[in-house]
Formats: C-alpha cells, sequence, structure tokens
C-alpha cells in the first residue's frame, strides 16, 4: 500500500510540470508577376527550409513548439503574430521576412520559456537558387509569362443570334431634339 501512495505522489508531481506547447501555421502569398527575386529575411533564432513547389504561390508553414509557459502565453504571443511572416515587394523582388525580428526572451517569473521555431517555405519551382537567402527567376521563365486563354467574352467572339439581339446605343442619348412634341409639353 505504501508503495501505492509513492507512486501516486510521483504521478502527481509529475503532472505539474508545464507540458510541451505545440502549432502549426500556415500563410499563403501571392507573387508579384514582375518579381525577379526572392530575398529572405529570417529572424535568426528559427531554423527553415525553402522546399521548390509546383505552385505559383509561396506558402509558409511554420511549426511553433514553447515549454515552461503556460497554455494562455503561448496562445497570447500566436494571437499577437509573433511567429508570422509579411511580405515587403519591391521594383523587382519580393522579400518574405519574420513579423517579429526582435523577439524579446519569454519569462516568467524566474522561469524561462524554451521556444523552437522551425518553417518550410514553400516557393514557385522556377526560381532557382542563388544564395542561402535569394532565389531568382531564370531570365527565360522571366519572358515568357504564362498567358491564359481568352474567354470567348473577351474575344468579341459571341454567336450571332446574341450579336443581333444586342444594338449598339446611340452615340448621344440626351438628345431631345428630335423626339415628337406633345401637346402637354410646358415648353410651348
Amino acid at each position: 500500500m505504501r508503495i501505492g501512495w509513492i507512486i501516486i505522489g510521483l504521478l502527481l508531481l509529475g503532472s505539474q510540470a508545464q507540458a510541451q506547447l505545440k502549432k502549426t501555421l500556415h500563410k499563403v502569398f501571392e507573387v508579384p508577376e514582375t518579381a525577379n527575386l526572392l530575398v529572405f529575411n529570417i529572424y535568426e533564432g528559427d531554423s527553415y527550409d525553402v522546399i521548390p513547389w509546383a505552385g505559383n504561390t509561396i506558402m509558409t508553414e511554420t511549426q511553433v513548439e514553447m515549454s515552461k509557459a503556460s497554455r494562455g502565453v503561448f496562445d497570447f504571443f500566436l494571437e499577437e503574430g509573433r511567429y508570422d511572416f509579411i511580405t515587403a515587394p519591391q521594383s523587382d523582388s519580393l522579400i518574405v521576412s519574420s513579423k517579429d525580428l526582435l523577439r524579446r526572451v519569454i519569462k516568467l517569473e524566474d522561469v524561462e520559456a524554451e521556444e523552437k521555431v522551425h518553417s518550410r517555405i514553400y516557393i514557385p519551382d522556377y526560381f532557382v537558387q542563388q544564395s542561402t537567402t535569394v532565389w531568382e527567376k531564370p531570365e527565360a521563365h522571366q519572358e515568357q509569362q504564362p498567358q491564359r486563354k481568352k474567354l470567348n467574352r473577351e474575344k468579341m467572339d459571341v454567336d450571332k443570334q446574341l450579336h443581333e439581339a444586342v444594338q449598339p446605343s446611340p452615340a448621344d442619348s440626351t438628345n431631345t431634339s428630335t423626339a415628337p412634341r406633345t401637346q402637354n409639353d410646358d415648353n410651348g
């Protein structure tokens, strides 16, 4: 019986320790057609991988782990955007940056919370790596912008029956001088 109480006591002590909190965040960014360079400015304490994919947007997938902190503290920093990404288009480049580049230490009483942040950044597969932080669109791809097929209404390629049904309006529809006068006109 005494061993049972010892085991229960150890279990209760272990359950009071802070659990590791985890969350995965996703965000998608459009890549402007004028962007020939992607420049990454990521917080120095975070790790990240850049992964080419068959999409035409940038998607960030950030895994955040925090220990020695409460759920409320963790949720607060998530809502404040501590781990978010932002983009800043320049003339021919797009800068992808951590929103918070100067993260302060999270300290509760005398205990310092531990954070582990790893991001996977998916970029369009036509960009080629130039350095650890710069990816470039090759010149061959810069010239051949993907052209979408025009819709019939954009080509003004409508069927004959519809074209005959919709007659163009006269250029000046406010001209009333050609309108027949009636006896009820106040002007004479």
